[in-house]
This record gives structure tokens, C-alpha cells and sequence, in this order.
């Protein structure tokens, strides 16, 4: 086992990062902002993104650019953070290399389903091309099925989506091969985690990554109930084959709602319906996925908050900054599409 010597050091290291999140008064400032470049310049100014945006003229940037580099901030987070004590050389913590190289193979098939296969190798995140198992060059320059196979043949990616075929239109289901790679990826951490750390550790963790899984499959089945009226078999066969809170048959349940509105009122029934609802908000069509969004949150923040962890906590704190980096974003595109205010503060998960 390797939780066995202090990571102390690691856990308070990732509080205090966190400390120096944005704060509700930093959205409402980036809310009033006018453009890209007045959000970009005010986190070069006034948030911890100055040191990632330091050496980055703003007056310039666009928005596609500006996410890559917060995203990489992220990301260069985690790798600061595994190596402070070694974590990097526990397995476990490879995690988010592997969820990364789940997301751009993904990518890789949308782009070739658009026929805009060119433009993928421009929205190539370059700070993780030297982490990956796989070369992303290549997979950036793949034009067809095979070639994207090509590159990842001695991956466990291959056997996993190798078998797919393209429909009659020509196009590959994107949504259920994410699904098979993410329930792949999410096994794999699991008995991993059961193979680095002691059985507590592991519980503790295991726990906290299914309750973020119960609510991902939630949110995912809302979205298939609503907009295709998709029966329970369907949305089982796309849902992350893990489960927490929601058993296999509560999920079922929940699946077999004749429509979104009984979605909700079956979920009202469940143990994250009665969390939500604590939440002060009545669950409405509207606002569902965000309340859910919000709920996840909750959990994290509690996560790094209490359990003396350095696995949960480096879990929890990089989630915890995907979501603010979606939150930029969110106000990013509330200007560009002149939204209201008032609109883009509920679309935010504070």
C-alpha cells in the first residue's frame, strides 16, 4: 500500500491552492467585462491565472485559446501536485492522463464525423502531447476509422471501440463509444485504487467517485429522456457501468420515466433527489442538469474540505477548477452572444 507514509503536505498544498479560487465577486466582475480580452486581462491582473497568462498579450487573445491555456493550467496543477511527493509514481495517479486520452480519441471521431478532421489538430491541447500513451500528432492527422484504430493499436483503447461501424450516413455513434471508453476508464481507476492504498483509503475515494458517477449517469439519462424520449434499455446501454447511491434497478426506475417531467418526480424519490431538494430550489426542467452540477460540487468541496486524503484531495481539487474554468467560459459566451446577465449568473455552478 502506498498511503502508508504522510501526504500532508500534498492535501494542504491543495486547500491552499484552492484558497485562491475565484470568488463570487470575481464572476460579477468578469460578468461586466465586455469581451474576451477584458475577461483575459482581468485574471491576468487579479487572479491566480496571472502566472499562466503573464507572458500573454490580451489585447489579442480569442476564446479558443484563452480555455487551452486555462485548461492547461489545470492540468499543469495536477502534475505539480503528483510530483510534490512523489505521488507520480503511484499508478492511481495517472488517472487523468488516461480520462485525457479518453477525451481525445473522442474528439478525434466527432472531428472525423463533422468531416472537419483538419481542424482537430488546431484544438489540440499541446501541453499533454508528451503525456500521452499514444502520439496525438498522429491522431490528429488520422482521416478515416482505421487510421484513428492505426494509432492506438497497442493501447486498451483498440479492442474497446476497434469493433465499431459507421451507420448508413456514414457516421460513427460517438455518444456510445465515449460511454464504453469512460466505463473502461473508470474500472480501470477503481481496481487500481484497491491495488495502491489501504482499504479505507480506498473506500473513501471509491466512494466519492461513484457518488460523482451516480450523478453523471443522472444527468446524462435527463438529457436522453428529454430530448429523444429514450426508453430504460437505451439510456442503461449508454449509462457509466458503475454504481453508488443508485443501485442498478433505482437507476431503472428512474430510466423507465414515461417522460422528462416523471424523470423528475422519480428522481424527488431518490437519495440525490431528496440532497437536492435541500438545496432550497425546486427541481424544475430548467435548471435540473445545473442543480445536479451544483450538487456534484457540494460533494467535492466537503471532500477536500474534511477527509485527510491526498488522493480525494487531488481528485477533488482538479474537478473543482474544471468547473471554474466552465464558469469562465460561461461568461465568456454570455457576452459573446450579448445574453443577460441575469441569465448567465444561473448558469453558473458556484
Amino acid at each position: 500500500m502506498f498511503d502508508m507514509f504522510s501526504t500532508n503536505a500534498t492535501i494542504a498544498k491543495a486547500r491552499a491552492i484552492y484558497g485562491k479560487r475565484l470568488t463570487p465577486e470575481d464572476y460579477r466582475e468578469l460578468m461586466h467585462k465586455n469581451s474576451v480580452a477584458e475577461i483575459a486581462e482581468y485574471l491576468k491582473r487579479n487572479t491566480h491565472y496571472r502566472d499562466v497568462l503573464s507572458s500573454i498579450e490580451t489585447s489579442t487573445i480569442h476564446r479558443g485559446f484563452l480555455e487551452t491555456i486555462l485548461k492547461r493550467w489545470n492540468f499543469d496543477l495536477y502534475v505539480k501536485l503528483c510530483s510534490f511527493q512523489h505521488l507520480d509514481e503511484i499508478p492511481f495517479y495517472n488517472y487523468l492522463v488516461v480520462k485525457n486520452e479518453v477525451s481525445e480519441i473522442v474528439s478525434a471521431i466527432l472531428h472525423l464525423n463533422a468531416k472537419e478532421s483538419d481542424d482537430y489538430i488546431s484544438s489540440l491541447p499541446g501541453y499533454f502531447i508528451k503525456h500521452a500513451s499514444f502520439d496525438l500528432i498522429e491522431l490528429a492527422r488520422a482521416r478515416d476509422y482505421d487510421e484513428i484504430l492505426k494509432v492506438i493499436k497497442n493501447t486498451p483503447y483498440y479492442n474497446i471501440i476497434k469493433d465499431f461501424t459507421p451507420d448508413e450516413n456514414g457516421l460513427y455513434d460517438c455518444t456510445m463509444i465515449e460511454s464504453k471508453l469512460r466505463t473502461y476508464y473508470l474500472k480501470a481507476v477503481a481496481k487500481q485504487i484497491k491495488k495502491d492504498f489501504s482499504k479505507k483509503t480506498a473506500d473513501t475515494l471509491t466512494s466519492l467517485i461513484k457518488t460523482q458517477l451516480d450523478l453523471i449517469n443522472i444527468i446524462n439519462g435527463y438529457r436522453l429522456k428529454a430530448f429523444s424520449g429514450a426508453d430504460a434499455e437505451t439510456i442503461e446501454e449508454y449509462s457509466l457501468k458503475l454504481y453508488g447511491r443508485l443501485s442498478k434497478n433505482a437507476q431503472h426506475e428512474l430510466y423507465s420515466a414515461a417522460d422528462a417531467d416523471d424523470y423528475i418526480k422519480r428522481l424527488q424519490k431518490t437519495y440525490y433527489g431528496r440532497q437536492l431538494e435541500r438545496l432550497g430550489e425546486p427541481l424544475t426542467k430548467d435548471m435540473l442538469e445545473k442543480q445536479l452540477h451544483v450538487l456534484r460540487t457540494k460533494y467535492a468541496k466537503l471532500a477536500l474540505r474534511q477527509i485527510q486524503s491526498a488522493p480525494v484531495s487531488l481528485y477533488t481539487i482538479v474537478y473543482l477548477f474544471e468547473v471554474e474554468i466552465y464558469n469562465i467560459i460561461s461568461i465568456i459566451e454570455g457576452i459573446r452572444y450579448k445574453a443577460p446577465m441575469s441569465y448567465v449568473e444561473k448558469l453558473l455552478i458556484i
